[in-house]
């Protein structure tokens, strides 16, 4: 079971699981910067699976369409809608905003919230963290142990966020993202700048949460690894879905992508 897994919610009295996932769709979804630079063309797609992977070149778009599900940002034209059971909510709209921020965790690369800098120790900062996601009193410090355990920053509970080496903010970003107890973690490179020990380390935490996680990443060998057991891979190129399909094939159109530039750019 995940850490939250066990919480209910009520319908007509009576109690049932919540989901555990939600369903993204993009239809026509486009973002253009204030610069020119398109980030997205023209996206149609439907994301519902438990491990999503979304791989491609800087530049290619990934990180545009990532902070299209999680609402950071709002498409320039077409639309994002996220649907958890019989609801449909738009990420960026105001009236959803704060549903969408409780279902949808961000993660940015190892990128901590300011006021953990701020925070005495790392569990305070969760605390903190928790009280402003009106997580009950009583609740908090079991969530925050188990938090902690799971994440493998227990010795670091009483120790300052700035005190911790960069596997260890990459797995408390993971960290912040789950205070609100979302459904869902959408992670832009979680595993970004770490050695190959930390970053099988930092992913085995990530995926052994029993959440449904879409991320992005530039190590195309971890999302063929088989204990990571990722369902789909997304491979974008100049703002567009140039395949999507399972990991391994993936990472073999990947390297077709990367060759193309390189030839395009001898060419030049």
């Amino acid at each position: 079971m995940g850490l939250f897994s066990t919480l209910f919610s009520h319908d007509h009295g009576q109690a049932r699981p919540r989901p555990d996932h939600v369903t993204f769709t993009l239809s026509h979804a486009s973002f253009t910067y204030d610069d020119g630079h398109v980030g997205l063309r023209d996206v149609t797609v439907t994301l519902d699976q438990r491990r999503i992977a979304v791989i491609g070149l800087n530049g290619s778009g990934k990180t545009t369409l990532l902070k299209l599900l999680d609402g950071a940002l709002a498409p320039t034209s077409g639309s994002v809608t996220l649907t958890v059971g019989k609801d449909t909510m738009t990420p960026c709209g105001r009236k959803d905003r704060k549903r969408v921020e409780r279902l949808v965790g961000r993660v940015r690369r190892e990128e901590i919230p300011e006021s953990f800098y701020r925070s005495e120790s790392v569990a305070k900062a969760l605390d903190e963290r928790m009280r402003t996601n009106h997580i009950a009193d009583g609740e908090r410090q079991a969530r925050i142990g188990s938090l902690l355990v799971q994440l493998d920053l227990s010795l670091w509970r009483d120790r300052p966020a700035d005190a911790l080496d960069s596997e260890h903010r990459h797995l408390l970003a993971v960290g912040a993202a789950l205070c609100a107890d979302p459904i869902v973690l959408v992670a832009d490179e979680p595993t970004k700048g770490l050695d190959e020990v930390s970053t099988a380390r930092v992913a085995r935490a990530l995926f052994a949460l029993d959440r449904q996680v879409v991320f992005a990443t530039h190590d195309t060998s971890m999302i063929t690894r088989p204990e990571i057991a990722i369902d789909r891979a997304i491979l974008l190129d100049e703002g567009r879905i140039v395949f999507d399909g399972t990991p391994q094939d993936a990472v073999d159109a990947y390297a077709d992508v990367i060759r193309r530039h390189r030839n395009r750019d001898i060419a030049v």
